[in-house]
Formats: C-alpha cells, sequence, structure tokens
C-alpha cells in the first residue's frame, strides 16, 4: 500500500475538556518513540498531526523531524486547540526551519462564551486568538480556523466564518463524529443541520462558492456533504480509507480511517511499513471499507473523494457558483 495522506496523533494527552470528545477523558496509551515514525511510507504528500493536543509532547520536533526525513516534499497541517502560544509559535517555527511546507489548524468552535463552553475551559477562545496572531507574525501563511460542528455550536458557523474572515485566516469546517478508536465516543454526538443551524451552514457554503479560491470552491461542496446525507451515502462506497489514506493512533496502531475500528498492525512492532500488508492482509482491509456504511465525512476522506472523482464534484460546484452568481444579482 503506498497511501498518499495520514493523519497522525502524536499523542492523546489533552488540556481541553471538549463536549464532542472523549480522549482527555482516557489514559493516553504508551508513546512511540521518535525513531518508530522512520518506519513510515515514503509516499504521503499530506500529513495531519493532531492529538490529544500535539503540542503536549515535549519532543514533537524529533517526531516530525524523523516524518520529514521520510516525507520531505510533503504538507504537513498542525491540529491544536491554541492554548499554548508560545510553545506553539516556537515549536512551528522551529519546524519551518527544516520542513517548507508546513501548516496550522487552529480549532474555534464559536466566538468567545460559545468557544470556551464547548472546549471546556475558560479562557479558551483568548487563547486560540493569541496563537492565531503569534503565528501570523511568525510567518505562517498556511493557517486556518476549524470548526468542529455539534448540537451546542451548529448555528454560530456563520458567525466564526466571519472571524476567519476578520483575522485574514483560512475556515474548515466539519461536525463531530463518532468514533471508539479516535474520539472514543460511541454516543450520537453528530447535529441536525435544519433551522438556524442550516441556515448559518447555508451562508458560509454561499459564500464559499463565491470566493475566487478553488479550494473554497471545495470546501462549499465539502459543506454541502455535512448538510446532505444522501450525497454521503452515494460516495461512502467509493471510500479509499486504508490505500489512499490512514489513520495512526500514538502508539503505533494503524487504521484505515479515525472512524472504522478495524487495526491493520503496529508500526512500533514491524520491521517496516511493508511488512504490516503481509498474508492478504490488504486485500482484506479492502473487502472491509467497501462493505463499510459508517456515515462519515471529514476532511481527510472527502478531499481524496474530490481528487479521486473530480468530474462530480467540478460539475456541482460549476452549477452551484452560477446559482449563487444570479441569486446576488438578483438581490442587487
Amino acid at each position: 500500500m503506498r497511501p498518499r495522506e495520514a493523519t497522525i496523533a502524536v499523542t492523546y494527552k489533552c488540556n481541553a475538556r471538549c463536549s464532542m470528545c472523549n480522549i482527555w477523558k482516557s489514559p493516553s496509551p504508551k508513546e512511540m518513540e521518535p525513531e518508530h515514525y522512520s518506519k513510515l511510507p515514503t509516499s504521503i504528500r499530506s500529513i495531519n498531526i493532531t492529538g490529544g493536543e500535539p503540542f503536549l509532547r515535549k519532543d514533537l520536533v524529533d517526531v516530525v523531524r524523523r516524518i520529514h526525513l521520510r516525507a520531505p516534499s510533503s504538507r504537513m497541517v498542525f491540529s491544536t486547540n491554541g492554548f499554548l502560544t508560545d510553545t506553539i509559535v516556537s515549536t512551528v517555527s522551529e519546524v519551518r526551519s527544516f520542513h517548507r511546507r508546513v501548516g496550522v489548524g487552529v480549532s474555534v468552535d464559536g466566538l468567545e462564551e460559545m468557544h470556551d463552553r464547548v472546549r471546556g475551559s475558560d479562557g479558551a477562545f483568548k487563547k486560540a486568538m493569541s496563537t492565531i496572531e503569534g503565528l501570523k507574525r511568525s510567518g505562517v501563511k498556511d493557517l486556518r480556523i476549524g470548526m468542529t460542528l455539534s448540537a451546542d455550536n451548529a448555528a454560530s458557523a456563520s458567525e466564526v466564518y466571519a472571524l476567519s474572515k476578520k483575522l485574514g485566516v483560512q475556515f474548515t469546517v466539519t461536525f463531530a463524529h463518532n468514533s471508539e478508536i479516535y474520539f472514543q465516543k460511541s454516543d450520537n454526538v453528530a447535529p441536525e443541520f435544519t433551522g438556524q443551524a442550516g441556515g448559518s451552514l447555508a451562508d458560509v457554503m454561499r459564500a464559499q462558492l463565491q470566493s475566487g479560491a478553488v479550494k473554497d470552491w471545495l470546501r462549499a461542496y465539502h459543506i454541502r456533504g455535512i448538510m446532505d446525507p444522501e450525497l454521503r451515502k452515494e460516495f461512502v462506497s467509493k471510500c479509499e480509507a486504508g490505500s489512499r489514506f490512514f489513520f495512526m493512533s500514538p502508539s503505533g496502531d494503524v487504521y484505515p480511517c479515525m472512524v472504522m475500528n478495524m487495526p491493520i498492525g503496529n508500526l512500533r512492532e514491524v520491521d517496516g511499513w511493508d511488512s504490516l500488508f503481509k498474508g492478504g492482509t490488504e486485500d482484506r482491509i479492502r473487502r472491509a471499507v467497501k462493505g463499510c456504511r459508517e456515515d462519515c465525512w471529514m476532511v481527510c476522506n472527502t478531499r481524496s473523494l474530490i481528487i479521486s472523482h473530480p468530474v462530480r464534484a467540478g460539475k456541482w460546484v460549476v452549477v452551484n457558483k452560477f446559482r449563487a452568481g444570479v441569486r446576488d444579482k438578483k438581490a442587487i
């Protein structure tokens, strides 16, 4: 297997108490040593470094350096809650000294009161804003707000999008998922996108369609999937989890994705990446993924779906971008 994308959780330690995630409630497993990351496949071109809170790892730079040696031309994005401003800014600066394509996604789940409530920490919003400003001053250009929609904050999407425009950073959004292996939640946390919540998200989708950036048009398509369960069902059989992308836990357990509880093997315990796929494992994964019916729609799988099936997404963008333009002209 030669995956192009990876989501790598380097720790499950977390200093937030988020309502849509139970990672912080669970004991963190024994983490891989930096040298174990030298077994990753060299084919990866897009890597999400996440947690828990990844910047709680004291040896994070050493971990990233090992990943860099395996995939030096990859785009590497850190996902953070933004609580540790000084540590985040200094660590990212050090990483950028040896890895050129570095981005950061800072979680923002509402304006101040809402964000602090969702993240379970007073002052969480101010810390996130401080981190964004600090990263901007340090020269990070690939910078975004990442919003996770839950029943609590789904109606705040347009407010957070407006904040991202004010700050001059990108905006991405997903909805809360059930996952025993990653978020460690099995109860239903996904919101209903009706009423005010649906209207707020639709406003963001239209604004992104009107953008001049292709990336925003595809993010609008991602939002369409968040709002439309039928679109998600249509694409579930085309998912490329376990082949185009994978998820790895802090202890080295490799899974097809962040939702599918089907361990492929443990990278720490084998000689190298290819050793995970001996004895028909790759065929077993393909069959299991093809039969999967999980209702998931995260950036990791929608990005690969768009790349693998560009005509379907491109057609939707063209049609709906035109409709958005017509609607604006009528409003004038």
